[in-house]
């Protein structure tokens, strides 16, 4: 990779007008589903997923990181403005920007944010390109071991660092490494776990999952909860552009500040599994404690505004190293964009640098421009900005989840993939219920042939003296430390089995493991491994959970927070959408869900209910009928 390439790649979203419409696309949805709080940018991803088949793949690659590179920039709004951030990330930039939103400072914070996430991002980008020649000499000297090696610590690093019990999280990984082997074994032509039906013979499909497991718990979750209106004199907070531009200035002022928090983000990026919340809270941390006045922090300090938000836009770059280069997400969103890639025929993990080096730069990229383009957008819209945050979530979730639905079908025929994406959204629902990471498994899912792959060669060329490769004992140590830091979690290693629910799901889960080791063992040795392997760790893990449960059974604890369990007739409803699709076909099946969502679960009246279901049909008109050409009427199996 020369820097003729690099520069050569800069200008080329501008060379071809279809990349630049990616961008201008994709900047416009980022921003949208930022300042939307409850949406954020895995929801934007998950909605672009179906829309990727067949598209060309410069286009996709684009269209998917602009929009994720400016989902922070959007949800700076709703926190400032109402006090409501966009998302987990800019839970920080609430504190001092929504206090400035108070004082009638919102446009100062606003500016701020705005020149504070534009350049954040655009220096994350650089220094992408910086250092993507250094992980790409370490993805040359990898071999089998290392490359499977790379593969645990991206499992151990999601499971160990994402929320709730990390034992919880090593499980979920093997569940996703159990479903990847779903399907004919590409060494063997072994049928596994297809229960005679031809439809699994090419395994579990990725966008059904994804959709399963984090569209519909969330969107359902949502589709109860009613969006306050925000206090008008807090939303509406003179913005006008001499204050907007007082507060992008505020850089300026506190540019060794900005820099420091930028590397921070940077640096958090790099490293699996922390995600942008955690370099937003470190960000302002170092803010108030290398700050003269520390008291000002929480009053509507503008460097409690610079700080985070530089921080989670500058993670991007950083986080895209590992992921690009060794198939490592840096975040459970990072995970959700492999998926994108996987549909656009893009290979994740080491092959990606090898074999399409062009991409790999467009992604850089397209973070560095559409940060910048985000900037100058923004004083476009200062006007109308404030309006976004009154939008209704409640209503606008069934329309997200009947796209989504009908989007992830588009693909599909026969009643097998229905079931499979009811059967895994209703265990994603009571994973959530129980608060069991999910990102472990999608991550497990997308990981699982490439981590077969080196299983199955390194078993075959290798003995134990591959144990004592220089590249395997630097991973190994890494994977000692990402282990050790996950399990001294606040709460201890087996938190987390709070209700007989969540047991009764542990104990299912422990069965399921156990009964996958047991039937591969009938498998050929190449078509076992894998399986038996996950099946063992995964039943090892539960068991655990089970065992630390028994064992303090007797010392009941009465701070246990109750849990709310899944309400039945969301799911019920949801089943409804399901069984219409092949009936009367998307538009109407559509327009049914929304309807009778309005009518039981918001208790509105029937015109309301009527319009609701009207806009639902309209706008999947627009999208699948009018855009895409696809018929929404009859059979959609």
């Amino acid at each position: 990779m020369s820097f003729s390439e690099i520069l050569w790649s800069a200008g080329s979203i501008f060379v071809e007008p279809s990349l630049f419409e990616a961008m201008l696309i994709g900047l416009v949805m980022g921003m949208v589903f930022g300042a939307t709080p409850g949406l954020g940018g895995k929801m934007g991803i998950l909605l672009l997923m179906p829309l990727l088949f067949g598209m060309d793949p410069a286009f996709g690659v684009v269209l998917l990181l602009s929009m994720h590179s400016v989902v922070h920039t959007g949800g700076s709004v709703p926190s400032i403005l109402i006090g409501v951030p966009g998302g987990a990330p800019e839970a920080a930039t609430v504190l001092d920007g929504f206090t400035m939103a108070k004082k009638g400072q919102a446009a100062e914070a606003l500016g701020a944010s705005m020149a504070a996430s534009g350049i954040g991002g655009a220096v994350g980008a650089l220094v992408y390109f910086l250092l993507l020649p250094v992980f790409q000499h370490f993805g040359h000297i990898f071999g089998a071991p290392e490359y499977l090696l790379l593969a645990v610590i991206g499992l151990s690093a999601v499971s160990t660092l994402s929320h709730g019990s990390p034992i919880k999280g090593f499980a979920m990984g093997a569940l996703g490494l159990l479903a990847s082997a779903v399907g004919l074994d590409s060494a063997t032509g072994t049928p596994r776990f297809v229960f005679g039906r031809l439809e699994l013979w090419d395994g579990l499909d990725t966008l059904i999952l994804v959709t399963a497991f984090f569209a519909v718990p969330e969107l359902l979750d949502l589709a109860r909860k009613k969006r306050m209106l925000p206090d008008s004199t807090a939303a509406a907070a003179a913005c006008t552009y001499g204050a907007l531009f007082r507060g992008m200035a505020a850089l300026w002022r506190y540019r060794w500040l900005t820099l420091r928090t930028t590397i921070i983000g940077i640096v958090i990026g790099m490293m699996p599994g922390l995600g942008a919340e955690v370099a937003s809270w470190l960000a302002y941390g170092h803010a108030v404690q290398s700050a003269d006045d520390k008291s000002r922090f929480g009053n509507g300090a503008i460097e409690g505004v610079i700080a985070p938000e530089t921080a989670n836009n500058s993670k991007e770059g950083g986080s895209l190293l590992p992921t690009v280069c060794f198939g490592i997400p840096g975040s459970s969103t990072m995970a959700l964009m492999m998926a994108g890639l996987a549909i656009l025929g893009l290979p994740v993990g080491p092959n990606l640098v090898t074999q399409h080096l062009d991409f790999v730069l467009l992604m850089g990229w397209s973070v560095f421009w559409s940060n910048l383009l985000a900037v100058v957008s923004f004083l476009a819209i200062l006007p109308i900005v404030g309006k976004i945050v009154y939008l209704r979530i409640d209503y606008i979730a069934p329309l997200v989840t009947t796209i989504a639905v009908i989007g992830t079908m588009m693909e599909q025929s026969g009643w097998v993939p229905m079931l499979v994406l009811f059967v895994a959204a209703l265990l994603a629902s009571l994973l959530v219920n129980g608060n069991w990471p999910r990102a472990p498994f999608i991550l497990g899912f997308i990981m699982g042939h490439l981590a077969e792959a080196s299983l199955i060669k390194t078993t075959a060329l290798y003995d134990w003296s591959a144990l004592l490769r220089p590249g395997v004992l630097v991973l190994l140590a890494f994977l000692a430390i990402i282990v050790v830091r996950g399990l001294r979690k606040p709460g201890g290693m087996f938190q987390g089995l709070e209700t007989r629910a969540d047991r009764l799901l542990c104990a299912g889960l422990f069965a399921c493991f156990a009964a996958a080791a047991i039937v591969s063992l009938g498998f050929p040795f190449e078509a076992r491994l894998l399986p038996l392997s996950a099946g063992i760790a995964g039943a090892a893990a539960t068991g655990l959970l089970l065992l630390a449960r028994l064992r303090a059974a007797a010392v009941p604890n009465p701070l246990e927070p109750p849990r709310e369990f899944v309400h039945w007739r969301l799911i019920v409803n949801f089943a409804a959408l399901l069984a219409l699709l092949p009936l009367l076909g998307a538009l109407p099946a559509g327009a049914v869900y929304a309807g009778t969502h309005a009518l039981v679960e918001l208790r509105a009246s029937i015109w309301r209910a009527a319009i609701l279901a009207g806009g639902v049909a309209l706008a999947l008109w627009l999208l699948f009928g009018v855009w895409l050409r696809l018929p929404l009427t009859g059979a959609l199996l």
